[in-house]
């Protein structure tokens, strides 16, 4: 809590907001959700023998596309051609006001689902402007009648149950809307009907804009988007980061964009826009405004495009998104907080990043700009490879840059003050003391600051270990690497690294053995500019190349490992474990996450120390899934991640978390583990 008399940091506030908003049966709904999202994608990935193809064949579009100004240019002239009124609008409020200017005197629109219309606020604009707007998604429709903000792009309803559903249905729509999905749809339909008969204006957006063709191209399953549009007037809202070269360089995307946001193989319906309707069939001669729409407005966005391309291209990697949300299924924030990371249409870490370029760092801290655990898990699963939680960290540094913001972020800044006075991010805390073990060696222990003083067990279980082999190796007296300023905002100071070196090469050492992936990477990075000669590596790397383990018992116990971020994702080292629990006869089985889609145990980022609440929902959820698999022991080779996977195992649950060292000690202890010099 904040000290009495002293402001609340915007960190703070913004965890009290949070803990009082999140509903976690939501949050269960939503998750829920997801995870049938996911299972129809692995039911139909067999079906779809090209997906990596296509993913690398979108990325190389996408990166050719995005910021070429000669192709909107072009895309822009063909559609004029083809009858688009094509208006660019600079920003949200432009935008709108060109939107106002086309509906004239009507006072009812109709509109489709549109990431665009959310990022300008066109709806609440309009309705501030005396317009009816009826969303004519069943699941748009439904979040438009709670006043809640859409869980996901293409499930916006999926936070909600179908009785929480039956209840909003039942209260706004004055009568009895029973809990049956098929019920609940049907009332939707009709509702959304009864606007669609009235309607002269449909708004919609784009997925692809095809330059070649001159052609809109929008994606639907529901058939609401060709009813929207065959109002008299057709207004699209877009992106000027929406445009491909032609029509068979969209088609891709549309199918990769279908498969991950819905698991489906193909959408139910394509709309291809080339204009107004026409004919010829009167001596050939070309007629227009056939049928409706009588006319088709185009409104181009920018909102902060351009700049982010031209000025600050090492974020321009998020204006390739395609917009499939698949990075929201498994982030563990967002499955923690649900749509709170993130504001509207723009979900999620790359949402967050996005927004904060557009509409300020201020704005983007109250949309979670250090709610992220910096997992680096939405990176992998982007079909364009978009890592927010990098973009995030680059966005933390400006924020603490920035003289009118640094002075509200109290919570980081005084982490930062520890660290530079104690040494530690832990401050105060007693730290654990092996002074017996120094002495000149070849082989250093690195025990890091969380073996050093809330895992100081583990760290013992460790030292214990490597005494029990035989292994020649010694301690220093450690400064910490500063790691978690990088993951906060700031960078560590290589003079404490510079340090470390120096008393480690003081000592005779030539290896440097990390308990810690996270600090291990710290000194990788170092060495890699300035060059140590010294080789660092994780325990359990060291003592797979070293020694062999046997068991000379069947372990009647399961066991899974969990990846940590930093380990796996982050140094590519994903089986070091894996092989040595193949000599020792136990049964090892993954979980759903595994190897690089492996699920964060929530403590990185700063959102451990900053939001301990989710901190530990993000690690509960991650033992659920050891305890679907019937799980054990769940094993892993980072102390925090082992600190933060025991707070996820309910205060009467059986498993048990351990390093992949103490089970080998364990084991050895017990006489049930055996190990040779390998040769």
């Amino acid at each position: 809590m904040a000290e009495e008399g002293k402001a609340m940091g915007l960190i703070q506030k913004q965890y009290e907001d949070l803990r009082k908003k999140v509903k976690k049966s939501e949050v269960e709904n939503q998750r829920r959700a997801f995870k049938e999202t996911r299972n129809r994608q692995k039911q139909n990935l067999a079906s779809i023998d090209d997906l990596e193809k296509i993913k690398e064949e979108v990325k190389r579009i996408r990166s050719e596309s995005v910021g070429n100004w000669d192709l909107l240019q072009e895309a822009i002239f063909r559609m004029e051609k083809n009858q688009f009124k094509v208006i660019q609008a600079k920003d949200s409020k432009e935008a709108c006001e060109i939107v106002l200017k086309e509906i004239g005197e009507e006072k009812l629109v109709v509109k489709s689902k549109s990431n665009i219309s959310k990022e300008i606020g066109l709806t609440s604009f309009l309705i501030r402007h005396g317009i009816e707007v009826i969303e004519t998604d069943i699941g748009d429709r439904i979040i438009q009648m709670t006043g809640q903000r859409a869980s996901h792009y293409t499930g916006p309803a999926c936070h909600l149950s179908r009785y929480d559903i039956a209840q909003v249905l039942s209260k706004y729509l004055k009568k009895d809307i029973p809990p049956i999905p098929e019920d609940e749809m049907e009332a939707v339909r009709q509702d959304i009907e009864s606007y669609l008969k009235k309607a002269r204006v449909g708004i919609t957006g784009a997925n692809a804009i095809t330059a070649k063709e001159g052609a809109v191209l929008i994606l639907h399953n529901e058939g609401n988007v060709t009813r929207v549009r065959m109002r008299e007037k057709h207004i699209i809202t877009a992106s000027i980061d929406k445009v491909y070269p032609r029509l068979e360089d969209a088609i891709p995307m549309l199918r990769l964009e279908t498969y991950l946001a819905t698991g489906a193989l193909f959408p139910a319906f394509i709309d291809i826009v080339g204009g107004r309707s026409k004919s010829s069939d009167i001596e050939k001669l070309l007629f227009y405004g056939i049928y409706e729409p009588e006319s088709v407005v185009l409104i181009l966005l920018d909102n902060g495009r351009r700049r982010i391309l031209e000025d600050k291209k090492d974020f321009s990697d998020l204006l390739s998104c395609i917009g499939c949300g698949n990075c929201l299924l498994d982030c563990p924030t967002y499955n923690a907080i649900g749509p709170s990371f993130g504001t509207d249409g723009m979900l999620g870490g790359r949402g967050v990043a996005l927004a904060s370029l557009q509409r300020g760092i201020r704005e983007g801290i109250e949309d979670g700009l250090f709610l992220c655990t910096a997992c680096g898990l939405c990176g992998e699963v982007c079909p364009v490879g978009i890592d927010a939680g990098k973009r995030l960290k680059d966005l933390r540094r400006s924020s603490l840059e920035d003289p009118e913001i640094c002075p509200q972020l109290n919570e980081i800044t005084q982490l930062q003050k520890t660290i530079d006075q104690y040494g530690t991010p832990y401050g105060e805390m007693a730290r654990a003391e092996f002074s017996s073990l120094k002495k000149h060696s070849p082989a250093v222990l690195y025990i890091g600051c969380v073996g050093m003083s809330i895992e100081t067990e583990t760290a013992s279980h460790s030292i214990e270990l490597l005494h029990r082999l035989g292994i020649d190796f010694t301690l220093i007296d450690e400064v910490c690497c500063e790691a978690v300023k990088s993951e906060t905002g700031s960078s560590p100071n290589p003079e404490r690294i510079r340090m470390n070196i120096e008393k480690v090469k003081g000592v005779g050492g030539q290896e440097v053995l990390f308990l810690c992936p996270t600090c291990l990477k710290t000194f990788l990075e170092f060495d890699k500019e300035h060059p140590t000669g010294l080789v660092f590596e994780t325990v359990l790397s060291y003592l797979n190349q070293k020694f062999s383990f046997t068991s000379i018992e069947i372990d009647p116990t399961t066991v899974t490992y969990h990846d940590p971020c930093h380990l796996g994702r982050g140094l590519e080292s994903f089986d070091g474990a894996r092989e040595v629990l193949k000599g020792l006869r136990v049964k090892l089985i993954e979980m759903e996450h595994h190897h690089r889609e492996s699920l964060c145990c929530g403590a990185g980022g700063g959102v451990r120390g900053f939001y301990p609440k989710f901190s530990r929902d993000i690690a509960r959820r991650r033992v659920r899934e050891a305890e679907e698999v019937k799980a054990d022991i769940i094993l892993t080779d980072c102390l925090s991640c082992k600190h933060n996977l025991k707070q996820g195992v309910p205060w009467d649950g059986k498993i048990k978390v351990m390093t992949t060292s103490e089970y080998l000690f364990e084991g050895i202890k017990a006489g049930r583990v055996r190990f040779s010099l390998k040769k």
